[in-house]
Parts: C-alpha cells; structure tokens; sequence
C-alpha cells in the first residue's frame, strides 16, 4: 500500500470506497476526514513530555509545547486557541499548578494554584466546550472538581450512589459530563447534582470514554478494542480489531472519525506506545492490522513513507 504523505485519499460521496491519489507535491486533501490538528505527546531524545502539533493539511509536525519535566498533563480549547497545562509546583511537593497559554503565541494567559490534596499532585484539566469551566477528573483523595476559568472551586463531586467516581471523564455540549463509577457510565446533569446511567460496560480492562462534539456519539476502549454507541448507550459496536490492541479514542471535529491509539506497546517506567491511526466513525469495523484495511489511515508526515506517529497517550484533533 502505497502512502502518499500520510494518508490514502478517499471520496466523500462514494463513502470511501473509492480512492484517488494526489500529487507528490502539493498538499494533502483531508477534506473527506474533516481538516484541523492532531496535538499528542511523544519523546525528543530522553523527554517524553513534548506536545507535537501535526497540520492535517500538509502533515507538517511542530512542536506546539517544547519539553518540560514539570509538566504532567494538558488540554487544548475546542477552538485551538488555548491550551491548559498541569505542572507540579515548584515550591510544594503535592500541589500543583494550572497553566492556560495563548497558543498563538505561547504567552501565559492565567495562571493559579489547583485545590489542594495530599495524595494525588497529578491531573488532567479539562476545558468545558464553552471555555468557561476546568473538569479535573477524580484522584484518590478528591472527587471531581469543577473550577472556573480563574481557578476557584465551583462543584466536588465524590460520588454518585453512594460509590465513588473514578477514572477518566468527558464534557457534553451542554456542560454535563460523563463519569464512571466502576464499569457504569453515567452523565451528571449540568449543575452536577445527580447522575444518569448512560451504559454499561462490561470488559475488565477498558479507558477514555470519550463524547463526539454534538453530544451525539459516544466511544471508549475496551477488550482491547474501541467501541461506538449513541449518547443514550444504544447501537453499542465494536469499531476496531487488530492482532493487538486499540486504547485512547478522540473525535474528530465533525465527529465523524475517530484518532485512536493502535499496536499498542508498554514501554516501562509508565510510559506507553500507541501508533497514531484514524478509522470512520459510523459504526463499521476497521481491521487496524498494518496494511490490511484501506480505509484505515496511519498517520504518517509528509513524505514519510514507513514512520507511523508515536503517541504516549494524551492526544487531541483540534
């Protein structure tokens, strides 16, 4: 299989199931996959911790975050003009400091001291769709937080039922969000008072539940494979197979594809390896499998024609 750029260039209109090539020279047609950029952490050299910027138009790789070993985890707006950094605090071991920058420029838009804890001094901040809250997922010693935009604590929620909130979560258009308690998926209404049950899910190994855009699709990993239902929990499928295995879905703008994590690999010292691939989201199975499905793109850059990107988890299409 022959990759121009990155990707095999396929028709809207024949559902992809026609493909046509573009020359070597100019720039990529994404249109029929929605255009945009893939933001995602990998390694220079020794470091981990660089967020690589790659332009959907020309598969050109930047670095939108150059390295830094104090920064723990990040997010990008909606609109890709902010990015929120969590970064442990230099002056106290277990706390932890929020970053929001200009990603035009890199200039330090706010910045403030995240509620304290005492066990947990890592998180993943969350912009709602709207910019005007910060979701930080549960830790062991703090439920989920709701912060404004200047950092000040809106809403704790410890759990639903009874039982605590645990693992990742994602906002709705509305600013509900989704949770999990144990293998339940619930969406908490919007003044994060109660909670829904959306789905179950019943694997033993699972991660990301993540929202399409619109709020109209949902999608996580599990069983080693990514699966797509609506947001009521209905028309549950199974999206991805491969010999390996697939973790880490995020949509695409439009919702109408899915960047995933493939061929997974562990590494050690916590650090993991996912090959960066895109598959459609409408509910059809992908064999992830290197060459072996044609709709399956492998994101590689520009004339690039065998390195598929490497991601160790956190990755956005903006």
């Amino acid at each position: 299989m022959k990759t121009i750029y990155f990707i095999i260039l396929c028709a809207v209109i024949t559902g992809l199931s026609a493909c046509s090539k573009k020359g070597d020279d100019g720039p990529i047609d994404s249109s029929h996959f929605g255009s945009g950029n893939l933001y995602y952490d990998w390694s220079e050299g020794a470091g981990l911790a660089v967020v690589y910027k790659l332009d959907l138009n020309n598969a050109s790789r930047s670095k939108a975050l150059a390295y830094n070993a104090n920064r723990h985890a990040w997010d990008v707006s909606r609109d890709g003009n902010k990015m929120i950094q969590s970064l442990a605090d230099p002056n106290d071991f277990d706390s932890e400091i929020y970053r929001i920058i200009n990603m035009s420029n890199g200039q330090t838009i706010s910045e403030f001291k995240k509620p304290g804890t005492e066990l947990s001094s890592f998180t993943e901040p969350i912009f709602s769709p709207d910019m005007t809250l910060i979701a930080v997922p549960p830790t062991f010693d703090r439920g989920l937080l709701i912060l404004n935009m200047q950092g000040q604590l809106i809403k704790e929620v410890v759990t639903i039922g009874g039982n605590k909130i645990k693992g990742h979560i994602s906002w709705m258009p509305d600013k509900s969000i989704l949770c999990t308690v144990g293998n339940t998926i619930y969406r908490l209404n919007n003044s994060y008072t109660y909670g829904n049950i959306v789905s179950t899910i019943n694997f033993s190994d699972w991660n990301h539940v993540t929202v399409s855009n619109d709020g109209s699709k949902i999608a996580y990993a599990g069983g080693k494979h990514i699966w797509l239902m609506n947001a009521d929990g209905s028309d549950l499928k199974q999206i991805s197979t491969s010999n390996n295995e697939e973790g880490y879905p995020v949509f695409s703008p439009d919702g109408k594809y899915l960047l995933i994590g493939s061929n997974y690999l562990g590494e050690g010292n916590a650090i993991q390896r996912w090959e960066l691939t895109i598959i459609p989201a409408d509910g059809q199975q992908y064999n992830v499998n290197d060459g072996v499905d044609k709709r399956v793109i492998p994101i590689k850059l520009k004339n690039s024609e065998s390195t598929q990107e490497l991601c160790n988890y956190i990755m956005e299409w903006r």
